[in-house]
């Protein structure tokens, strides 16, 4: 430093990263509180503006900022793989985790910085269309990174903001729209208008009026009043709001009409019929395993009435073909004597040495047939290093009760695999599933928007994690927290497959992002001598279009940035 003086952060400096990281620990993770990941995207924005242009002295607050990112995710999935006993070898992950979302989650912030640096040098909450853009930058390219690591991430969509909005259930209807990528675009374009209101309205940096505009005994001129008009429409909190405001409307309207209830019908009109369905817990491991007890608790659930009834996943271990012909066997003629769908679920060995397996999955019909055979596609990575992925395809069966589909556990967390699903038209998805410590509720919660994206009930049996039933509106129709053994009844309503808009446009609004954030990029990245030259073609393009109308001229776009700084030498 200049005459040995040696700076100072300031209070703001080192306390705002410290927010991010408590606001981190609080987001996407196993602890989902659903305002922090607005505060944390809001404040990490506040934080990298306050740093100005990039500079080597900014490298050292942007390297803090992605600590606290990193210890913040780190924290948040601690428990991702511990279980009973707390096993600290095993934080090395969530913290690696960690490094990869904070650079995910930064690089549109820093992308964002710069196209306003570039594009809006001056008046940086003027209204507009060209303001309006700059508040989409970060969305877009948040959604377009986070939909090629969800396709190329072995967790799938496992971490995604759009999963702490569970409890808000407009917000979690608009999966039927646009999916998870709709929401997360939401939700970081929320985020920077928190961050923009908060700078403009609180600490006064700027006005959007210009009292120049009006005539001297305080009428509005005609050409003031179209002017205003236009920036209002594209002002960037009045559009905000509006998108907010029919997202709620949509949601809330979804979500209550989803018995047809609309407008005051008779109950009796509405009330769905169903199909009671049960779920046999099994433990997961070999020295519990209980076969006898699980075909005996299949009979008497059989017996009260059940007409679906599956196991919980791998409940038993098949290690030889003998034992599997005998298992099928029994599950046959357990299936056609008492007229139901019966699915079981295990491990087949496929070694001597009992190390590679097979995650199975076989659906019987009332006729003793198989139904369907399935294989777990999405394996869990380091908890099934062993298992072998079977072929991407779901399988789907026509029953009574509509048309059946499977899936196991982690394959449902994979929102472009289960969309096989949506394309079958399934109306009811069978889910056998096995979690661990601290993440079965968190499981549970991501694998219900599988239903409102898809239009389908959603039938989980979970062994030491929540049994759900979740109808494609995201209404509850069941859950039962099971640890290692139990069961779980409930009933099913059974309604054919609803469509959504997002079952038949699929990840349209993502590879949107996709495309608009690459010219974002490129309008960054290039020199700025180019851009300011597209400004001012684009600039005298329509100053001449609004000479022609009123004669007059003028224009809203905003100067480019090298007038900017000739502006500011003349200051």
């Amino acid at each position: 430093m200049p005459n040995g003086i040696v700076s100072v952060p300031s209070i703001s400096a080192v306390v705002t990263p410290l927010l991010v990281l408590v606001c981190t620990v609080f987001g996407p993770g196993l602890l989902n509180v659903a305002p922090t990941p607005y505060l944390a995207i809001a404040l990490s924005l506040g934080y990298l503006d306050r740093l100005g242009p990039w500079s080597w002295a900014a490298l050292f607050p942007n390297l803090y900022l992605f600590a606290c990112l990193t210890v913040g995710t780190g924290l948040a999935y601690a428990g991702m793989l511990q279980e009973a006993v707390w096993d600290n070898t095993l934080l090395a992950a969530p913290f690696l985790v960690g490094v990869g979302v904070a650079l995910v989650n930064l690089i549109p912030l820093w992308i964002h910085l710069a196209w306003q640096r570039r594009f809006l040098p001056q008046e940086r909450f003027q209204n507009g269309a060209w303001a309006l853009l700059a508040t989409l930058v970060a969305p877009s390219v948040w959604v377009a990174l986070f939909t090629i690591v969800y396709a190329v991430s072995p967790i799938g969509s496992y971490g995604s903001i759009a999963y702490t909005q569970f409890q808000l259930e407009p917000i979690v209807q608009w999966a039927s729209v646009a999916g998870i990528a709709g929401i997360e675009f939401f939700m970081v374009w929320a985020s920077v208008i928190l961050y923009r209101t908060w700078v403009r309205h609180v600490r006064l940096e700027s006005t959007e009026v210009d009292n120049n505009n009006w005539s001297e005994i305080g009428v509005q001129t005609h050409r003031f009043r179209l002017r205003a008009f236009r920036r209002l429409l594209f002002a960037p909190t009045p559009t905000f709001l509006f998108v907010t405001l029919f997202i709620f409307l949509f949601g809330s309207m979804r979500f209550w009409n989803a018995t047809g209830t609309f407008y005051m019908k008779p109950l009796d009109d509405t009330i769905t019929p169903t199909v009671q369905a049960s779920c046999i817990i099994g433990a997961n491991a070999p020295e519990y395993t209980d076969l006898p007890g699980y075909l005996n608790k299949t009979v008497d659930f059989a017996n009260k009435g059940s007409k679906i009834i599956i196991w919980s996943e791998t409940a038993v271990n098949i290690n030889n073909t003998q034992q599997l012909d005998s298992l099928w066997a029994t599950a046959r003629n357990i299936s056609s004597t008492y007229r139901i769908y019966f699915g079981i679920t295990y491990s087949q060995y496929l070694d001597e040495q009992l190390v590679k397996n097979k995650n199975m999955f076989t659906l019987f019909g009332p006729n003793g047939q198989v139904a369907f055979e399935y294989q777990k596609v999405h394996p869990v990575i380091l908890v099934e290093p062993d298992t072998i992925p079977g072929p991407n395809h779901l399988p789907v069966a026509d029953s009574e009760y509509g048309r059946l589909g499977g899936a196991i556990c982690f394959d449902v967390d994979f929102p472009n695999f289960i969309a096989q699903a949506g394309d079958q038209k399934v109306d009811i998805l069978l889910q056998p599933s096995w979690t661990w410590g601290s993440i079965g509720r968190l499981e549970a919660t991501i694998q219900s928007y599988r239903a409102v994206e898809q239009g389908l009930t959603l039938f989980r049996c979970g062994s030491w994690a929540p049994s759900t039933v979740w109808d494609p509106y995201h209404q509850l129709f069941g859950y039962k927290y099971n640890l290692g053994s139990g069961d779980f009844t409930a009933d099913i309503p059974v309604r054919k497959h609803v469509p959504t808009v997002y079952n038949s446009v699929g990840n349209l609004w993502a590879y949107i992002c996709c495309a608009v954030s690459i010219v974002f990029l490129i309008l960054v990245v290039v020199p700025k001598r180019l851009v300011d030259r597209w400004s001012e073609a684009a600039e005298g393009r329509i100053l001449r279009r609004s000479g022609s109308r009123d004669g007059s001229s003028g224009s809203s776009l905003p100067v480019t940035s090298d007038e900017a700084v000739h502006g500011a030498g003349h200051a």
